[in-house]
């Protein structure tokens, strides 16, 4: 039976995927022409752009005006450039090209800009809620500004769970948007436009004699090259690496570039839910196996980050397990805290 947030947005899911292929086109031009002022780096040491923040307010400024303003967890906020006048600027530059009108300052002092990325913005646990968005406006900030692989992605979570997902990737097959909805199989169109078709993985098995393609950070080290190619040697098969970041990791799977993606939690406290919850339901409804290290679900209810996971591991080719296994025996030894997730068939296997 669809959930509250499927039956809510339904209807718009043509809409919502065409909003999100509009959105990736408009950052795909908007990076070639990126001044160095509207880059900022952040505390943690990761950077954002002028366009990350114009898109989620694009983004967020028309699902509200369709579904109202839902409760959102999403990845910038007034602090991102706040006090980068520069960036401030390009931001307010491309917004107005974009047709998006945001105003001046309000009485209180926040302007359209603050007003429009705090729409529904709540921070915790999801569980609870019939209808949220997650939205990462570009994941992968750092490829985007590289050009290597970035993706916008939305999803929307249904008392925790991720229901209905809608990612651009112009990196992957020449540029497409990915959408999927919970029991309804993954779908897929050109950004340019064009006709909708069915996207499916693997799933035979891999033969002896063919090569495990496991997906590795794109400014990957040393040290974690030959941990990627340890981990795809593990399922017996030589491994060649296959080079992304974001969740372009996971459309890389989708699309049948690659065999695996993952990406470990370590000692840390939780991967943050953005940049996950849309890929696992493509993955999912891709017919990839997507589970944690114990072959438990991907727990997307607890707020912001995925606390409940040690990893999140997107496989093809019944690699699922055989990875999981591995993934598990390094956190063993390396001392790795484990968390335990729910366990949930239907989430691991498509």
């Amino acid at each position: 039976m669809p959930s509250a947030g499927q039956l809510l947005v339904r209807d718009r899911l043509p809409a919502i995927m065409e909003l999100m292929a509009r959105a990736t086109n408009l950052a795909v031009e908007a990076r070639r022409t990126l001044p160095a002022e509207a880059i900022v780096g952040k505390p943690d040491g990761s950077v954002v752009t002028a366009v990350d923040v114009a898109l989620q307010v694009l983004i967020l400024t028309q699902l509200a005006e369709w579904f109202g303003a839902l409760p959102t967890i999403a990845e910038e906020d007034s602090a991102s450039i706040g006090g980068k006048p520069a960036a401030l600027a390009h931001c307010r530059v491309l917004l107005e090209s974009w047709g998006v009108r945001v105003g001046g300052k309000s009485e209180n002092g926040s302007t359209g800009i603050d007003e429009a990325l705090h729409l529904g913005r709540i921070d915790g646990p999801t569980h609870d809620i019939d209808a949220c968005w997650v939205l990462d406006p570009i994941d992968g900030t750092q490829g985007f500004i590289d050009g290597d692989h970035w993706c916008p992605c939305l999803a929307l979570l249904s008392r925790g769970t991720p229901v209905c997902a809608v990612n651009g990737f112009p990196t992957i097959l020449g540029g497409r948007v990915f959408t999927a909805e919970a029991g309804a199989g993954c779908w897929w169109m050109p950004l340019s436009g064009g006709e909708v078709s069915q996207a499916k993985v693997r799933t035979d098995t891999l033969p002896p004699d063919e090569v495990v393609r496991v997906v590795a950070p794109a400014r990957a080290t040393p040290s974690q090259t030959e941990a990627r190619l340890a981990v795809g040697r593990s399922t017996g098969h030589d491994c060649a690496l296959v080079h992304s970041d974001s969740q372009a990791k996971y459309g890389h799977v989708i699309a049948g570039l690659a065999d695996v993606a993952y990406s470990r939690r370590g000692n840390g406290p939780g991967k943050y839910v953005w940049d996950h919850a849309g890929a696992v339901l493509l993955a999912r409804e891709a017919g990839a196996w997507v589970g944690d290290t114990d072959g438990g679900e991907i727990d997307c209810s607890r707020g912001r980050r995925l606390v409940a996971n040690n990893a999140v591991i997107c496989a093809a080719r019944g690699l699922g397990p055989a990875i999981a296994r591995e993934l598990a025996e390094r956190d063993r030894v390396e001392g790795v805290r484990v968390h335990h997730a729910r366990c949930s068939t239907e989430l691991r296997h498509g």
